[in-house]
C-alpha cells in the first residue's frame, strides 16, 4: 500500500512529479498518457519504491519492490530536481524524514 503523497521519478529525468493521493494517481490522465519506462518509479512517503506498469487497457499498476530509499537518497534526488528548476539554494536542502522531504515538494 502506498503512503501518500508520493513522487514520480522518471528514468533519465531529474524533474520529479508529486502525486498527492490515490485519487490523483487514478484520475490524472497526464500522469499516465505516455506510458512508463522500465526505470520509472513511484517513491512514497515511507521511502518504499514501486515499479510502474502500463496495462493494455490503458490503466496502470503499481508493483511494490523490495527497494526502499533512504532519506539521504531522497535528499539527493530532490537537490537534483531543485537544481534543474534553477533553485539557488538546492545544495543546502535538508529534511528530518522522507515524508517531510516529499511533502516539501
Amino acid at each position: 500500500m502506498v503512503v501518500w503523497p508520493a513522487v514520480l521519478k522518471y528514468e533519465g529525468d531529474q524533474e520529479l512529479s508529486v502525486v498527492a493521493d490515490r485519487h490523483t494517481w487514478e484520475s490524472d490522465s497526464d500522469l499516465h498518457c505516455f506510458g512508463f519506462q522500465p526505470g520509472d518509479v513511484l517513491i512514497d512517503s515511507a521511502g518504499q519504491v514501486f515499479r510502474l506498469l502500463s496495462l493494455r487497457s490503458g490503466d496502470t499498476s503499481l508493483e511494490k519492490t523490495e527497494q526502499t530509499m533512504r532519506l539521504d537518497e531522497i535528499v539527493e534526488i530532490i537537490k537534483a530536481h531543485q537544481s534543474c528548476l534553477g533553485a539557488c539554494c538546492a545544495a543546502k536542502v535538508s529534511f528530518a524524514s522522507v515524508a517531510e522531504a516529499i511533502s516539501a515538494l
